[in-house]
């Protein structure tokens, strides 16, 4: 089934239940905060070529959604937004509109299957729990271990494109292994 999100693209990447702090300036985002409000989802997905401001950027296929959370009008005229991840997608088409706002044709990628914390990440899942995130399965660990280590953007973007939990820890633990004074 194919839907219709409004894209944001960024020199980030979101990860579904990732917070992203968002500071917009331009018109066609503002149109976008207006157009979703907090209850419509919009596409955040990370700039290919091309740059944040200005003419419109070419983003990655895979992407996350986010609902808006949280916003505050600063002073510059500015709007500083929390956005919250939710699902991961593919785009399928995109037609740019006469102000440089991104609209595109989606599929939504399918939900993580339930995979049980493997035991060696288990301490690493309980360093979490006391920082007062629980985590109770494989594929949440795996994004909050990807925000919280310093992944490059290629790094991340590869693994909101791996649609298999396990295999995301898998890449995670080496990357682990490869960097162990980054952790």
């Amino acid at each position: 089934m194919t839907s219709e999100l409004l894209l944001f693209p960024l020199n980030s990447v979101l990860f579904p239940e990732g917070e992203l702090p968002i500071r917009i300036m331009e018109l066609r985002y503002r149109r976008l905060l207006d157009e979703c409000g907090q209850s419509k989802p919009f596409g955040v997905v990370r700039i290919r070529y091309g740059q944040e401001v200005g003419e419109p950027a070419f983003p990655y296929d895979i992407g996350c959604s986010a609902y808006i959370v949280q916003q505050i009008a600063l002073a510059d005229g500015s709007v500083m937004v929390l956005a919250l991840g939710h699902q991961r997608f593919k785009i399928l088409s995109i037609s740019i509109e006469n102000d440089g706002l991104a609209r595109a044709q989606i599929q939504w990628l399918a939900p993580d299957e339930f995979v049980a914390i493997p035991d060696c990440f288990a301490d690493i899942a309980a360093s979490f729990a006391e920082c007062g995130t629980m985590l109770h399965e494989a594929g949440s660990l795996a994004w909050r271990l990807a925000e919280a280590l310093p992944l490059s953007l290629n790094e991340q973007q590869h693994l909101l494109e791996q649609p298999n939990p396990s295999q995301r820890l898998e890449l995670l633990k080496t990357w682990i292994k490869n960097h162990p004074f980054d952790v």
